[in-house]
């Protein structure tokens, strides 16, 4: 009874121990996608101050994107096979001050640009390693802590135009910049704190680790992503265009973007108990559906429900992608296949600003938002390809 107890016990704390790591992970995650949207709410203080057209402007958040997911699949592998995952978020974290601080200086379109690839460099640490993190802690409610973890997704991305809009006006850019240094601080001292390096070593061999599967994922995830991401970064923007100032435009950006609070959760329950496809699929094709629908209104209240409901769909891709990735992970080589799906994926979501902003410049934002919504379908029928579970 004595040993029963005990082993009762010793599996109490252990599991303890694991939900207040995902708690940890959820406040570093949050604190890290404060970052991944810092650009867009900045891009139209920048075109004033620099001139830019929205062809360059797209470039800005295509070089931060472009480098980090290059960089994911080689920083997860090592990680993974050296056990300097907990290493790899504080180094990351500590490149997001540096970026700040470089951004903060920087007074010519070129200098712009490699500020975004320090941004870039210092995002490619993060999923990777919090998804190992996950998958181990957590086999068999993976998408449930995937969505949990979501959550600090959602505040990030809802803190980040909300901090600026309200910076910005009064102590100027370079001055906010400086102070959008200190989240990372904060999240360096958290890692220190509460973040161990698990015991697990990934295999050897990084390509080994790349399936077929895994790459079908990746094609998806980055397809799928684009319209999602070539939408919201120009979100802020399309509303200037409609004449809402900066503020205004910060806000109705957020609203959108805090719908995944319950979207990516909910989703990863969801993905639990059905297949991870299922969801997959129909999230990206929600996203096609209320975003073709928001360009053919203006009328405001509309506007919002539309852009909510695309918030919505899209906010379900992130928890499954990365659990779903998690799965397809073959010989301890989880970070080698979430930097791979999630990398890679977003390689080539970081088009969609380039291309989108190109075609605004062309064509103006109805055909450009029409276009990355075809992308959506695209993607959706694609992961009729992927397997079931």
């Amino acid at each position: 009874m004595v040993e029963v107890e005990g082993r009762v016990g010793d599996q109490t704390a252990a599991r303890a121990s694991w939900v207040r790591l995902l708690l940890a992970l959820t406040v570093l995650h949050a604190l890290n996608d404060f970052y991944g949207l810092l650009l867009p709410p900045l891009l139209p203080a920048l075109r004033e101050a620099l001139n830019l057209s929205y062809t360059q402007l797209g470039v800005i958040p295509f070089v931060g994107t472009a480098v980090s997911s290059l960089l994911q699949p080689t920083l997860g592998y090592l990680a993974d096979r050296r056990r300097t995952r907990r290493a790899s978020l504080i180094a990351g974290f500590g490149g997001y001050i540096v970026a700040m601080v470089w951004l903060s200086g920087a007074n010519s379109y070129a200098l712009v640009l490699v500020g975004a690839a320090i941004l870039g460099v210092a995002s490619s640490t993060y999923h990777p390693q919090s998804a190992t993190y996950i998958v181990h802690g957590f086999p068999s409610n993976r998408g449930f802590a995937m969505g949990i973890h979501g959550l600090g997704n959602t505040a990030g991305f809802l803190a980040a135009p909300i901090v600026i809009t309200m910076l910005l006006p009064t102590i100027g850019l370079s001055q906010t910049l400086l102070v959008l240094a200190l989240p990372a601080a904060i999240a360096i001292v958290l890692c220190a704190i509460a973040i161990k390096e698990p015991a697990e070593r990934g295999a050897h061999g990084m390509f080994a680790g790349i399936t077929g599967p895994v790459v079908l994922l990746t094609i998806v995830h980055g397809v799928g992503g684009a319209a999602a991401l070539g939408f919201l970064t120009w979100l802020p923007s399309y509303y200037g265009y409609l004449e809402y100032s900066l503020p205004q435009a910060g806000l109705l950006t957020a609203v959108m973007v805090a719908s995944g609070a319950i979207a990516q959760p909910l989703g990863g329950v969801i993905s639990d108990r059905l297949s991870r496809r299922s969801v997959l699929i129909a999230a990206l094709v929600g996203v096609a559906l209320f975003q073709g629908a928001f360009v053919f209104t203006t009328w405001l209240p509309a506007m919002i429900v539309l852009s909510i409901a695309a918030g919505f769909a899209g906010a379900f891709l992130g928890p499954v992608v990365l659990a779903y990735a998690g799965e397809l992970a073959r010989g301890g080589r989880t970070g080698t296949s979430v930097g791979f799906v999630w990398g890679i994926g977003i390689s080539v979501a970081s088009l969609a600003p380039l291309v989108s902003g190109a075609m605004i410049d062309a064509y103006g934002f109805g055909v450009s938002y029409l276009a990355l919504a075809a992308l959506a379908v695209f993607a959706a029928a694609l992961g009729l390809r992927l397997p079931r579970s």
